[in-house]
């Protein structure tokens, strides 16, 4: 009787030793990895920095808005950033704007003088105040925005010859815009972004007083849109 108990303990342990080596050289299912939870709800700060470029083209209207400049700009600019992000699910919604001081220039010969001037075109102050909407995935979000432009134009033909300012303009223009972009939190909260906005400014007449030429103050009708990639730090207040 206690040889048929310990054979039948010795089948059934061998068993269990069977089966937990046929288990452990089952195929182990790979556990997903959790994203880290990160909430994007706050407002924020921060400075940006980037490029622009885009084109300006000046039309006569007394001449049936005959194109006679048209020349590319581009150059830099840097300022400030300010929103606020409120998050639902991974949806973020959001108000975003930017103030930006620029130097983004650009010449070509004016054609109705034969070539005698060359004109041209400076963005020195652009803004921008949009509304954001962006997909969150942990620290990583990607959105798009859209809203209005404001940018500061000055405009000035020089006499090739001597140099000397011709006729001049100054105005600030209003247009839309439209961008897209990354941004990812670092270091609690802390982010940084990169983006890129086109904006589109339409026609608008501006209005030429002269430097030395004798003539009274004439319009000119300047169509513009500019392009900008950004680099951007942020700082969120929970």
């Amino acid at each position: 009787m206690r040889s048929k108990i310990v054979s039948s303990l010795v089948v059934a342990f061998s068993l269990g030793v069977v089966q937990a080596a046929s288990a452990a050289d089952m195929p182990v299912k790979a556990r997903a990895v959790p994203v880290a939870a990160y909430n994007w709800t706050g407002c924020y700060v921060g400075v940006n920095g980037g490029l622009g470029w885009g084109n300006a083209r000046w039309k006569d209207p007394g001449l049936g808005d005959f194109e006679f400049s048209n020349h590319n700009i581009s150059g830099g600019l840097a300022g400030g950033t300010f929103g606020c992000n409120y998050q639902t699910g991974s949806v973020v919604l959001g108000l975003e704007g930017d103030v930006d001081w620029a130097d983004i220039h650009g010449s070509s010969l004016d054609t109705l003088s034969a070539g005698a001037l060359t004109d041209n075109t400076k963005i020195d102050f652009m803004a921008t105040a949009a509304g954001r909407i962006g997909w969150a995935w942990g620290p990583a979000l990607i959105y798009a925005k859209g809203g209005a432009a404001w940018v500061h134009d000055k405009y000035w033909a020089i006499v090739n010859a001597t140099g000397a300012t011709f006729y001049s303009a100054a105005q600030t223009r209003t247009g839309w815009m439209v961008g897209a972009g990354v941004e990812y939190a670092f270091s609690g909260p802390w982010s940084a972004k990169i983006e890129y906005n086109y904006i589109d400014l339409g026609t608008k007449a501006a209005t030429f007083a002269g430097g030395t030429f004798p003539g009274a103050p004439f319009p000119f009708n300047i169509k513009e849109q500019v392009s900008v990639v950004k680099l951007g730090l942020n700082y969120r207040f929970y």
